[in-house]
């Protein structure tokens, strides 16, 4: 077994970002393109990693509102932002590097 030199709750929270993708991303593609959702944003002249970042400064703008003590209404707490975020971020880094490797 290997021994992780990293916080505990992290690869706590790797694992819960993997499920987390899992299910969400059945809703947004299909299993033939799991990233056809993103990739959408061509048909804008937006290239896809950076349609992404566009959802991410979304995000971004939620966390702001709910660190201002705004009510969240959609069921979306800063937890679950922030972990939106950081699969966001990871799927920018694929669609990046898809164009420019």
């Amino acid at each position: 077994m290997k021994m992780r030199k990293g916080h505990p709750r992290f690869y706590e929270l790797l694992k819960i970002i993997e499920d987390l993708h899992d299910r969400k991303n059945s809703n947004y593609a299909p299993d033939a393109d799991p990233l056809a959702n993103l990739r959408i944003s061509e048909n804008f002249g937006v290239k896809p990693w950076i349609g992404t970042l566009i959802r991410i400064s979304d995000k971004f703008s939620r966390l702001q509102e709910l660190a201002k003590g705004k009510k969240d209404l959609v069921g979306e707490n800063v937890k679950d932002t922030l972990l939106d975020l950081s699969i966001y971020s990871l799927l920018a880094i694929i669609l990046y590097e898809e164009k420019n490797n």
